[in-house]
């Protein structure tokens, strides 16, 4: 009897393409998102911190500062260093301006600024610090970086500094002997060699730098938390779930013989759809209210003004609506109710956890991010509450909110008609009778 339980379990198992590809293929698909994220295909640049992208500003453009840079980006670590900024077809060397203000805004993680006069030193005690701009939002940035340039000055340094040395002591102190020279670039060439071996046993910092906080760099803006970026977060992750559940009545109204009895009726499909995603708005609308106002309370997400709530509420909208046309597309794709919860399942932990609900995406290699660009509906949605609360001033004005705001909403507008439009016609089948 037993035997005979189990056989007719597992043939339905079988008839069953989704629950068999569930079973199967879900601990693969999730397996292979955290290990390219966390694991980078065991290569040396991939994992955690292989996502970093840094603005390098050299003021100094000296032998020096050329060396660091050079022994920087061949650190190996995944760091990656951006060094020219291109506008309107013309190439040039970044600024400290611009490089603080792609901070600011997000676009880098970091800014590492190599100061004038870096090059002209006899030992390392002399060199001005290099300073390194970070945003809060990035804590891997802020801790990864100030390292990584110690492993550069080590490595790629120490005949460079012992080189200028000798030339500065050759311009204030009388020229140096052929024999002088060759006993130099000889204990140069021994310096570079053991630089290596010196860097893993070596406990002192060679490169004095310095850390700012850029969120910190006006006195009347509040000091930035993860709780502003969780709030983002993890709410639009639950407003998939939330609305994927919600557009589970429209399976439940087929099941009953009550979306037939609708579609006799002057309503239509296309005006039953629309009804259904208006109240899922609605309520998504409502969750999220509830969410920020608790966050403000509890976590001091804000500061809140006229603008800022203003833009969230136009963000807050558009995610809704977004959402609603998301959830609308997966129930006309299912058959079932069961169906419904399994395929949801799977698509709103994929997307949230390439596109940073789960995550955050300064923690995942390039590629993936690029992909969560592409692909999800969570990185958009985030990055514009991230732009509302994070990258905007308290006191800007909606024209300075809403220009960083025009490619993520357009994006979500996109998102929400094309979501829409592929619905209306998956819910054909159930107009035919």
């Amino acid at each position: 009897m037993i035997h005979a339980l189990v056989k007719t379990k597992l043939l339905a198992l079988v008839r069953d393409p989704i629950a068999l590809m569930l079973t199967c293929l879900l601990p693969i698909v999730f397996y292979a998102i955290f290990a390219g994220i966390f694991g980078g295909g065991g290569g040396t640049s991939g994992g955690v911190g292989s996502g970093i992208v840094a603005v390098l500003v050299d003021q100094d453009d000296s032998l020096a500062s050329k060396s660091l840079i050079k022994a920087l980006e061949d650190a190996g670590s995944g760091l990656r260093v951006s060094t020219t900024q291109t506008i309107d077809g013309v190439t040039s060397n970044w600024t400290a301006d611009a490089a603080r203000h792609r901070v600011m805004k997000g676009k880098a993680a970091a800014a590492i600024i190599v100061p004038h006069g870096f090059g002209i030193s006899f030992g390392p005690s002399d060199h001005p610090p290099v300073e390194v701009l970070v945003d809060p939002s990035n804590p891997i940035a802020g801790t990864m970086i100030p390292g990584l340039l110690q492993q550069a000055a080590m490595q790629g340094m120490q005949s460079t500094m012992m080189l200028e040395g000798m030339r500065q002591f050759e311009k204030y102190g009388g020229p140096l002997t052929p024999r002088q020279k060759t006993a130099a670039a000889d204990l140069a060439s021994l310096s570079a060699a053991t630089s290596t071996e010196t860097s893993e046993g070596g406990s002192g910092m060679l490169l004095p730098v310095t850390i700012e906080d850029v969120s910190a760099a006006s006195n009347d803006e509040p000091p930035r938390t993860m709780s502003t970026y969780y709030a983002a977060a993890i709410g639009v992750m639950f407003l998939l779930f939330s609305v994927a559940g919600a557009s589970g009545s429209l399976l439940e109204d087929k099941e009953a013989g009550i979306l037939d009895r609708l579609l006799f009726t002057p309503l239509g499909m296309t005006r039953l759809l629309l009804a259904n995603g208006c109240w899922m708005t609605i309520m998504a609308i409502c969750s999220m209210a509830i969410l920020f106002v608790f966050a403000a309370l509890v976590f001091s997400v804000g500061p809140w003004s006229g603008p800022r709530l203003i833009a969230c509420a136009v963000v807050t909208v558009v995610t809704a609506a977004a959402t609603s046309s998301l959830g609308l597309l997966l129930a006309t794709a299912c058959r079932s109710r069961a169906q419904l919860a399994g395929i949801s399942t799977v698509v709103i932990l994929a997307m949230s956890a390439i596109g940073g609900s789960m995550i955050p995406r300064f923690a995942m290699p390039v590629a993936v991010q690029e992909i969560g660009w592409y692909t999800t509906f969570n990185a958009w949605a985030v990055e514009a509450y991230l732009e509302v609360f994070w990258y905007t001033p308290t006191h800007a004005g909606l024209g300075e909110i809403f220009t960083g705001l025009t490619q993520p909403l357009a994006v979500l507008v996109g998102m929400a008609i094309v979501f829409f439009a592929v619905a209306r016609l998956l819910a054909r089948r159930w107009e035919q009778v």
